[in-house]
């Protein structure tokens, strides 16, 4: 499980870099070849910016159901999440792809945003739909320095979705 530190601090896989905060648009083979949003890949390059997930890492960690703590792919017998993401039209969605149980329990010992969460803990269900996020605009501009607008879109993260009525999760 080779798994990155900054300062004492465990690294999740799909995090981001200050080593890596150039942005350009160009197609990528995890959003099917379409035009997405694209930074150098160099983890462990500079400090993490744990809050923000690297685009390139993140739409693959969906495509292949990839740990987002240490970024093997997960069998479909270990894969766990801890339900975070939102309802929004009648489908819940998470950009957030499975993890092992064993880096699941290591990211309850570490990250302050799961901190309590253990009991939210529970097999990653099947089924998902892969969703793709659409970015534009002068907000995109002013956050990664590229000129991106409505007649010619970027993908940004990727999202699993499945209807509400799928599960129940707490809202």
């Amino acid at each position: 499980m080779p798994v990155l530190s900054y300062g004492g601090a465990i690294v999740p896989w799909n995090a981001s870099w200050t080593g890596e905060d150039r942005y350009e648009v160009r197609p990528c083979r995890w959003a099917k070849g379409k035009r997405a949003m694209c930074s150098p890949h160099n983890p462990g390059v500079g400090k993490p910016v744990f809050a923000k997930p690297h685009f390139v890492r993140q739409r693959r960690s969906i495509m292949e159901m990839r740990c987002t703590v240490c970024g093997d792919e997960t069998p479909a017998g270990d894969r766990w999440w801890f339900k975070l993401g939102e309802f929004n039209e009648g489908w819940f969605m998470t950009a957030e792809s499975p993890v092992h149980r064993c880096c699941a329990e290591l990211a309850l010992k570490h990250c302050p945003h799961l901190r309590g969460r253990a009991g939210d803990l529970e097999r990653f269900p099947g089924g998902a739909s892969v969703l793709f996020s659409i970015i534009a605009g002068a907000a995109v501009e002013r956050d990664f320095g590229v000129a991106v607008t409505a007649h010619q879109p970027a993908i940004g993260h990727l999202k699993l979705a499945w209807p509400a009525s799928h599960f129940r999760v707490k809202r």
